[in-house]
């Protein structure tokens, strides 16, 4: 063992440049590996927290749209205690309530913020375990109905450090309310549940209470199952109509495991489902990361072949004297062991170094933990990694004639073969990856560059829950003549707006479609330069407004006008819109489509309209100078109307780079694993490169010494190596096409795939090839021919 320690060691000092070549690719494809496990294993941890996360089940509805059938996690608030009364096999049953805005907080005089409220019931804590309890218990926690239950973020920003347990706040939304700090709650990273502050469902209001079959956008409904109770067909028959068994609503019911939330939710969400990613970026960046092993095991294995193939007399006079084949095979297999794990050694260094840069890439907040799972994952990947690798070179070698070895002047082992398929595939895998990273990139600058139908330049979403107030709020911005222009809305049009149905009526012909809901005032087109088809837009005042809810409770003759987009127009297939009726609205005008969502998503029928309670957001056109100076002015004025009251800001284009948060990280990080598949690449090739010159050595020196150019033996050389390349190309666009294809096909709005992106990576790969290629050759023709002779 000793000596084949020492025998190994000698064979790597001999060779170095082979030696750095491979340390170098098997560091590379370690840490690679374990950055992109850890990604992926934090990705894959997501509600494991909770003790019993493989019980609990979201609750989504199926329900009819039209000719569609539209899958959601929208629910309703009975579902809970109706399900849980009517099916013993569930334990527990809980429901989340949220709100379309944030509501204010304060602790004496103290300052005011802003926090996310849901209502719940008890069985939240018997559900959702794994929440730690830094102060108060489950028990406790909603014993009376003004207590509430803090986030540690909602907390910390109330009380600092010290205890908020027992301590009073207020909320003045509506009317004012005192509640009781029962419990404070951490929230971890890696769950889809955020909220600021939890109250009892016992504070509901009545309207709340006797809609309860109406609202759903809001709502979230979670079950728990008893512990020998599974979700069968038969069990999926009998609550498949439980919705319709106690409404009027035929939605049907489905159920998803809370643990499949993250990566598995092939349905439409809102705001309240938070950390929602897709499987398929677990699929590309651990394929990416596949890939780079293999290339790097590919290039140890050919280049360890070709090095112990130039030593083969070696092999050769250790056979003769006796050496027995099982110690020749263990001899190379601890040569790839003890590089793969001088390597491991040296990646783990480097991840610790790289950690943060690959967070930045990814948007995550990854750590280095030495846990079981990680060293047996590293213990497996080095043990995979050295035996793959170092399988073939030891099996090969091992079984050589070593009389055919000791007759050969110059073996060469028959790798010829080999070191093609080598180039072939890693060069493959090459333009695969820049191919890829193209299409990344060319879809990222199409959704952030494309013309959404709305100017949202210089424009700034600032979240204010003024309701009636906003037209003085707004009236008093546009006194500074650095604010260009403002409107209110519920939201930004971006985020959406309520989905909602409504009754039609088209030549005595009644249906029902479904519309999405955006609350606007009258400047809101004008604002964002929205363009007007048909009619005029709205023109609605606040006193118009409550005559028209007057008439609602009188004689439900009630009309509010709205304008619909050309997709609203389409569905509702009115000869003439203007003057129709959809609903208890009146249309008015129509506007041309627009994105008032993200590219993902196609554009839907919408209906802008007015309703004072919806107003929750104030969109501000500034100047582009000054920016500091309005936004301070903005500020100042927001605070006259909110007195104590946090003020937060976004520009549009910010909420707009949020939105694609995902792909913007997928296109960074596969940047960075192109290069280095670029580089293993140019590794290998300087590898194989180098042999075959060694092996031509005087095949060039008699070229040369008959008067051969240096550029003829460079051509020679290139094209020995570059019809491999070509190959290579021809085998990796149609993969690339299809990948890239079916990747598209999350977005409602694409790019093309342009065969450019595949001729400009075919390119860039026979460039990279070339000048390998030349600069080996071109050292090798630059030899005096009389050397190249004395070689052999």
């Amino acid at each position: 063992m000793k000596y084949s320690f020492k025998i190994i060691l000698r064979l790597i000092l001999k060779k170095p440049v082979l030696s750095i070549i491979n340390f170098t690719g098997f560091t590379i494809g370690i840490l690679a590996s374990l950055l992109i496990y850890l990604w992926v294993y934090d990705q894959s941890t997501f509600e494991k927290f909770h003790s019993d996360y493989n019980r609990i089940y979201r609750v989504l509805t199926l329900s009819k749209q039209g000719e569609d059938i539209i899958k959601s996690a929208a629910s309703y608030q009975p579902i809970a205690e109706t399900i849980k009364k009517d099916y013993p096999q569930i334990e527990a049953a809980t429901y989340l309530y949220g709100s379309s805005e944030d509501s204010p907080l304060q602790f004496e005089n103290g300052k005011k913020i802003e926090a996310r409220k849901f209502y719940t019931n008890t069985d939240f804590f018997k559900i959702f375990n794994g929440f730690k309890f830094l102060e108060g218990n489950a028990e406790n926690a909603f014993k009376h109905k003004s207590n509430i239950v803090l986030s540690e973020e909602v907390a910390r920003k109330l009380f600092g450090n010290s205890s908020a347990l027992g301590k009073k706040i207020v909320s003045d939304k509506y009317s004012e309310n005192i509640y009781t700090v029962s419990a404070v709650l951490k929230i971890p990273r890696n769950t889809h549940i955020d909220f600021g502050y939890l109250l009892s469902e016992d504070n509901l209001s009545m309207y709340h209470t006797t809609n309860s079959w109406k609202d759903s956008y809001w709502i979230r409904t979670y079950i728990k199952l008893s512990a020998n109770a599974e979700i069968d067909n038969l069990f999926l028959n009998r609550i498949s109509n439980h919705v319709s068994r106690y409404s009027n609503k035929t939605d049907k019911l489905l159920f998803q495991p809370i643990s499949e939330i993250h990566l598995h939710s092939d349905y439409r969400t809102n705001m309240l489902d938070n950390n929602i990613s897709n499987y398929k970026y677990v699929v590309i960046f651990s394929g990416l990361a596949l890939l780079i092993l293999i290339m790097v095991i590919l290039n140890f294995t050919i280049l360890s072949t070709v090095s112990y193939s130039e030593q083969a007399k070696e092999i050769g006079i250790q056979k003769v004297n006796g050496a027995k084949r099982h110690s020749l095979l263990l001899q190379f297999m601890m040569n790839s062991f003890l590089q793969t794990f001088v390597a491991a050694f040296f990646a783990i260094g480097l991840a610790f170094v790289m950690l943060p840069k690959f967070n930045q890439l990814t948007g995550q907040q990854l750590q280095i933990n030495l846990s079981i799972q990680l060293l047996t994952y590293l213990c497996m990947l080095i043990v995979f990694t050295a035996i793959a690798a170092g399988l073939y070179p030891s099996i090969y070698l091992s079984k050589l004639n070593p009389v055919q070895i000791l007759k050969a002047k110059n073996y060469n082992g028959g790798n010829i073969g080999l070191m093609n398929l080598l180039i072939v595939i890693q060069f493959a895998i090459a333009i695969f990856s820049i191919s890829v990273s193209g299409v990344f990139m060319k879809q990222f600058h199409f959704i952030t560059t494309k013309d959404l139908g709305i100017n949202h330049s210089n424009m700034l979403v600032v979240p204010t829950g003024l309701w009636y107030d906003s037209n003085s709020f707004k009236n008093e911005l546009l006194q500074n003549p650095n604010i260009l222009s403002a409107s209110a809305s519920t939201y930004a049009p971006m985020y959406g707006g309520f989905r909602s149905s409504f009754v039609i009526d088209n030549k005595g012909v009644k249906d029902s479609i479904q519309a999405v809901i955006l609350h606007v005032d009258d400047e809101f087109a004008k604002n964002y330069e929205l363009k007007l088809t048909k009619g005029e837009f709205l023109n609605m005042n606040y006193s118009a407004y409550w005559e028209e809810i007057k008439k609602k409770s009188d004689d439900h003759t009630f009309s509010f006008p709205v304008v619909i987009n050309e997709s609203a127009e389409k569905l509702l297939g009115f000869d003439n819109p203007i003057g129709q009726r959809i609903g208890n609205n009146e249309i008015v005008g129509v506007v041309k489509d627009f994105h008032f969502k993200s590219l993902h998503h196609k554009i839907e029928p919408l209906v802008l309209m007015n309703s004072p309670e919806n107003i929750m957001t104030m969109n501000i056109r500034v100047s582009n100078h000054k920016r500091k100076e309005s936004i301070a002015f903005i500020r100042d004025t927001y605070k006259k109307h909110r007195e104590g009251r946090e003020f937060s800001f976004q520009f549009f284009d910010d909420l707009l780079e949020a939105e694609y948060r995902n792909e913007n990280h997928l296109k960074n990080t596969t940047k960075a694993f192109t290069i280095l598949s670029i580089i293993i690449s140019i590794l290998g090739m300087l590898g194989i490169v180098g042999f075959v010159v060694r092996q031509k050595t005087k095949e060039i020196g008699i070229r040369k010494a008959n008067g051969a150019k240096t550029y003829e033996i460079i051509q020679m050389l290139n094209f020995k190596f570059l019809k491999w390349v070509i190959i290579a190309f021809i085998l990796a666009c149609p993969i690339a096409w299809y990948v890239m294809n079916i990747w598209l096909q999350n977005f409602a709005y694409k790019t093309e795939l342009n065969w450019w992106i595949f001729a400009l990576s075919g390119i860039i790969a026979i460039g990279i090839a070339i000048l390998t290629v030349t600069w080996q050759s071109w050292r090798a023709a630059k030899r005096n021919p009389v050397e190249s002779l004395r070689y052999e």
